[in-house]
């Protein structure tokens, strides 16, 4: 439902900076298990569609036989005649007027597609979204085992210390248990980060429908969004103005009411007279026969028969069938209204949402920048010999919490910056479908 007013997107994408992520992205709109649902679903559409047009088309059918006839007098066993020979039979039957029934089930079949079309749209945009979030997060867990890991090295080295201490009797037992619980508790967390980890990789390469992904596959960072508050309101307006009533869901909504119109057409000419056009051909044997004489004569018959069809009376089931219709056109309103609303007050919490997540990310931006100023300058001292291997060690794990730290602001406001778009219906992720399945014609 890409707009062709929609203002330029304020911040990148984290395809955009990730790329890796887009081939993700354009692989899993044929190989994710929910997008292959959905063609097969699309393609169950086609089919009912070829059936339901077909009761509009004329329908032939024929039946030919090669036939070998006896015909003998019960009276007279020498009186018989015989006669072998094509004998066929052509028969073409057309509807003709029905009200506009078959048009209205034909034109459900239509709108069924393109019901099928939208949510198949709908679900590529969620799965994209969802899949964004997921290789986000792959990134800040493999940054958090890595900060594991090292933090491991620390417990090490600070058990090894203990162990000498009390090796030379300066440290008591009690010491020495509490540093190898220590050790032990390093060791539980590295051991369920790494499933943690290992896990998210299976989750999103099954999510994708994609391999999965190797830990050199998953980057080591992910790099600053460039974001522009001032253009964000500004999408808000449009998707009020323009865009709300054009949303996938909305478009599926229209198309059930109008779905229940055409049902109610239906219903409402059950029961009336139905015409329809019968031609046929046929060829057969006619046998004649006397009390003294039998023949055989090959007759070609032909015919022309409009037919009228009424269905007076059915116990009321077609009351019932306009009831139906109606009850399900009110539903649709109702459910539209409701969406409507609801989408209008969503749209504007996740545009709060995104603010708070941009200034958390500029908070985290401005400490991160301390934070590698001070890791510099601790690495500057460090060469200089004015800084111990445990302080060095101290200041890298420092910095290397604050780097998961903005890693985790910015993931958080690229998750929260996809959703709103998702929302809005602008994702350009959406222009990787067929034009069909995102426009806006009825």
């Amino acid at each position: 439902m890409l707009s062709a007013q929609t203002p330029p997107l304020p911040v990148t994408l984290p395809e955009d900076l990730l790329p890796g992520l887009r081939d993700v992205l354009h692989r899993a709109l044929q190989e994710s298990p929910q997008m292959i649902s959905h063609n097969l679903d699309l393609a169950a559409q086609e089919a009912n569609r070829y059936q339901q047009a077909a009761q509009l088309w004329p329908s032939l059918s024929g039946n030919f036989n090669y036939a070998y006839n006896q015909s003998v007098l019960t009276s007279n066993a020498n009186t018989n005649t015989r006669s072998s020979g094509l004998v066929f039979s052509v028969n073409l039957y057309q509807p003709i007027f029905h009200w506009g029934a078959l048009e209205a089930v034909k034109d459900i079949s239509h709108l069924q597609i393109k019901i099928s079309e939208r949510r198949y749209a709908e679900a590529y945009g969620q799965l994209a979204t969802t899949l964004r979030s997921q290789y986000l997060s792959l990134i800040a867990q493999k940054v958090q085992l890595r900060n594991v890991r090292f933090s491991i090295g620390q417990t090490k080295t600070a058990v090894a210390v203990v162990e000498d201490r009390f090796k030379s009797g300066t440290a008591t037992q009690d010491e020495l248990t509490n540093a190898h619980l220590q050790l032990d508790e390093a060791n539980l967390n590295l051991d369920r980060t790494v499933d943690g980890f290992a896990y998210s990789q299976h989750l999103f390469a099954l999510t994708a429908g994609v391999p999965e992904l190797s830990d050199a596959a998953v980057p080591d960072e992910i790099p600053k969004p460039v974001y522009a508050a001032d253009t964000t309101a500004a999408l808000l307006r449009n998707f009020v103005h323009d865009g709300l009533n054009n949303t996938f869901e909305v478009k599926i909504y229209d198309y059930q009411i109008r779905q229940s119109d055409l049902n109610y057409k239906i219903a409402k000419y059950r029961l009336y007279p139905r015409f329809d056009l019968a031609l046929g051909v046929n060829e057969q044997n006619q046998t004649n026969a006397t009390t003294s004489a039998i023949s055989q004569t090959s007759v070609l018959s032909d015919y022309v028969a409009l037919a009228a069809s009424w269905n007076i009376f059915d116990g009321f089931a077609t009351r019932g069938a306009r009831l139906a219709a109606l009850t399900s056109k009110r539903q649709a309103e109702r459910d539209r209204t409701t969406y409507v609303d609801q989408t209008l007050a969503q749209a504007h919490e996740m545009e709060r949402q995104l603010e708070f997540s941009a200034r958390a990310m500029s908070i985290a931006e401005q400490r991160f920048g301390l934070s590698a100023q001070a890791w510099q300058r601790a690495k500057d001292d460090f060469k200089l010999h004015n800084l111990s291997q445990a302080e060095m060690d101290q200041a890298t794990i420092s910095f290397y919490q604050s780097q998961s730290a903005i890693f985790g602001a910015r993931a958080d406001f690229l998750s929260q910056w996809s959703g709103y778009l998702s929302l809005l219906g602008i994702d350009p992720v959406l222009n990787n479908l067929p034009a069909s399945f995102t426009s806006n014609a009825k």
